[in-house]
């Protein structure tokens, strides 16, 4: 009897994880404070869902022409010499807009793991937060998140297509309400 229900409550339990492990929905990810100190151990981020206080608002005429997606190479989150050229028009648009607060949004190509692809989406917009905050913006004002290779932006690119899955190697952004 005893390990009919000890059998019966791990099937319950298997159960409820995997139906709750499958909810898609957006998180802030942020990393504990401070520098790296080593690039080959990054720190471990903790989610938290984002709250009502993070809603996006449309971008309007001037905001799309600045707010441009920036890409990245294969298996890579280091910032290229065009991103940080957009990188410098976004941070100029933010030293003359201080109510303006975004959410930078990283992406991974379908490539790889759900796991591994949801870090790199994670560093990717960590990267590009911590350009901005180097070049004047404070932290507060920038939000990070990672959907890893949930929303691709060219879907089912095929594995020997690099300029489409070039595609999906992004950061993007989104006004967020104040």
């Amino acid at each position: 009897m005893f390990r009919r229900i000890v059998v019966y409550s791990a099937v319950l339990c298997a159960a409820l994880v995997f139906s709750v492990g499958c909810n898609k929905k957006v998180v802030k990810v942020e990393a504990n404070a401070g520098p790296q100190a080593s690039a080959s151990k990054a720190p471990e981020p903790s989610v938290q869902a984002l709250s009502d206080s993070f809603e996006t608002v449309a971008l309007n005429a001037k905001m799309k022409g600045i707010f441009v997606p920036i890409y990245f190479k294969f298996n890579d989150y280091s910032l290229s010499d065009v991103a940080i050229a957009s990188l410098g028009k976004i941070g100029s648009f933010l030293q003359q807009n201080p109510d303006v607060r975004i959410l930078i949004e990283g992406n991974a190509d379908e490539i790889g793991s759900d796991e591994y692809n949801m870090g790199l989406g994670e560093r990717r917009a960590r990267a590009s937060k911590e350009y901005l905050v180097t070049y004047g913006i404070k932290g507060d004002r920038l939000e990070i998140t990672s959907y890893g290779k949930e929303r691709p932006a060219v879907p089912n690119c095929p594995v020997s297509d690099d300029i489409c899955r070039g595609k999906n190697r992004r950061d993007e952004w989104k006004a967020l309400a104040k």
